[in-house]
């Protein structure tokens, strides 16, 4: 792989594109590739099957070099949505296969060449997965595929109403565009052709980058037959399939009244014809597209079955998130403490993940805080801004369905609690020492005026709940000892110590091996 990445390098200047204002819709320019062409001269030779067929995804968020600008979890489960919602028809579910992945690097997020889209993907691929990369640039394009490495995707082109995902995926399970050799607007080397004129019977293309191994030292140029209207050459012209019609048209197009083509082409024999706008691996524009036909369903399908079954190793049905999270505490408008604030909530059925949402503005996208994607019912934040209002929100999912809401809304306001006055009927509590070693417990010296029940809780830096215990104390002197998890590493804890009525007390400990 070190040897690879050097030669990427090293050819660096052969494929570059410049970042353009508009980005290209699909940077693939796959031909037919050596397994469609076999399926197509014999569909029926190939396995078959009558259940829905689950394929894994492994997502990769880029972002920036200082870890800012990542695509949202909400963006990404709308678009999750969209996708199923595309594939419903094929009977193809695809789903979340392990944490969701982050790339801090500025130049991967905005990358001006698919080699080096490939060269990220190289060095941050998991196995037995279609590892799709959600970044800024991927080298001018909404998306491309490359057939041994994964899938790239613009943020901008991945929103609820794009079908980029669903087009590129394609590509990854052997379809190629209905315009085939078309990419470029006509032959490679040629300037691009007069649509009001017949179209050659053949075009050429380059598809150096998109065979399905990478080959850098050589120029790959093929060939393409050019469809007919009337379908004589249907089965090995263009994309090889005969129920997509002709369509020569490679750039975005808006699609007509009648889900066409506003641009009339003129096929080699002379007749007209307008392209058909409802096929997801057209360039028509997204509010047209929203089909896949049925031999591009037959071919992923047998592609998934024949060539790729190494994806198919777990084929478990989730059932569908039903209902929503119950909201439970903070209480809306609730006054927290600002160092000491856990979100908690009833699950919804079925779901097995939740996205909170943690935003100063009711409006949330704009004025987001904190994001994160947990699988229990509560969470501990981080210390936030003192006497101010946040707003805070949940959305349930599993690994296969991802169309889900929000709940509605609710707020808390921080306030500042640090003295032993917080805990009611407790004249003094120390922590010593407060510098431990690994395995070493936290002991509380309290003095307290009645019999009180003291829940302890410690927790990260980064704000994770490590553990929640209680401990009784009676009228006078008390001397309690807190295991703590033996698993600590070195670094600073905050062990917070709560009361029946609510107060809080905390202390730093230091834990050092």
């Amino acid at each position: 792989m070190a040897r690879l990445a050097v030669c990427i390098s090293l050819v660096f200047f052969l494929f570059s594109s410049a970042q353009a204002q508009t980005p290209n819709p699909c940077g693939t320019q796959m031909g037919r590739n050596n397994w469609l062409k076999r399926y197509q001269q014999a569909p029926e030779s190939f396995p078959k099957s009558n259940t829905t067929l689950y394929v894994p995804l492994t997502i990769h968020l880029l972002g920036a070099d200082s870890g800012q600008g990542y695509f949202s979890i909400a963006r990404l489960l709308d678009a999750f949505c969209t996708l199923n919602n595309d594939y419903e028809d094929a009977d193809i579910r695809y789903y979340l296969e392990g944490d969701i992945l982050y790339l801090a690097n500025s130049f991967w997020n905005s990358h001006p060449s698919v080699l080096d889209g490939a060269a990220m993907m190289f060095e941050n691929n998991v196995a037995n997965t279609i590892n799709c990369y959600f970044l800024a640039d991927p080298a001018g394009n909404c998306g491309y595929n490359l057939p041994y490495a994964g899938i790239a995707l613009r943020k901008e082109c991945s929103d609820a109403a794009d079908h980029t995902w669903a087009h590129e995926l394609g590509h990854a399970l052997s379809l190629p565009h209905p315009f085939i050799g078309w990419e470029n607007g006509g032959s490679y080397g040629n300037p691009p052709h007069n649509y009001n004129n017949p179209a050659p019977p053949f075009v050429t293309y380059d598809y150096t980058y998109f065979k399905d191994t990478l080959i850098i030292d050589t120029l790959i140029i093929d060939t393409a037959y050019v469809e007919l209207v009337d379908g004589s050459n249907c089965t090995f012209a263009a994309d090889g399939f005969c129920d997509t019609s002709p369509d020569y048209l490679a750039d975005r197009w808006n699609c007509n009244a009648n889900s066409e083509s506003p641009t009339q082409q003129t096929d080699p024999l002379g007749i007209q014809f307008r392209s058909d706008g409802t096929l997801i691996m057209s360039y028509s524009d997204d509010a047209c597209a929203n089909r896949f036909s049925p031999e591009q369903i037959a071919a992923m399908r047998a592609n998934l079955l024949d060539e790729k079954p190494h994806l198919l190793y777990n084929q478990t049905a989730e059932a569908p998130v039903n209902g929503s999270p119950l909201l439970l505490q903070p209480a809306n408008a609730e006054n927290v403490p600002f160092n000491q604030i856990e979100l908690q909530w009833q699950g919804a059925q079925n779901a097995t993940h939740y996205l909170v949402q943690v935003s100063r503005l009711t409006t949330f996208p704009g004025g987001i805080t904190l994001e994160y994607v947990v699988t229990d019912t509560l969470i501990t934040l981080p210390e936030l801004d003192v006497n101010k209002t946040y707003y805070w929100r949940v959305r349930p999912f599993n690994r296969q369905f991802h169309c889900t809401e929000f709940t509605a809304y609710r707020s808390f306001h921080t306030e500042e609690v640090t003295s032993v006055g917080s805990l009611s009927a407790v004249e003094s509590l120390k922590v010593a020492p407060n510098i431990l070693t690994a395995g070493q417990p936290a002991v509380l010296h309290a003095e307290v005026s009645q019999q009180k029940t003291l829940q302890i809780m410690l927790v990260s830096a980064e704000g994770r709940l490590l553990l929640h215990t209680t401990i009784e104390m009676v009228p006078g002197n008390n001397r309690a000892e807190v295991a703590l998890p033996a698993t600590l590493s070195s670094g600073l804890y905050l062990l917070q110590i709560k009361d029946e009525a609510g107060g809080v007390y905390q202390e730093k400990l230091s834990v050092v091996k």
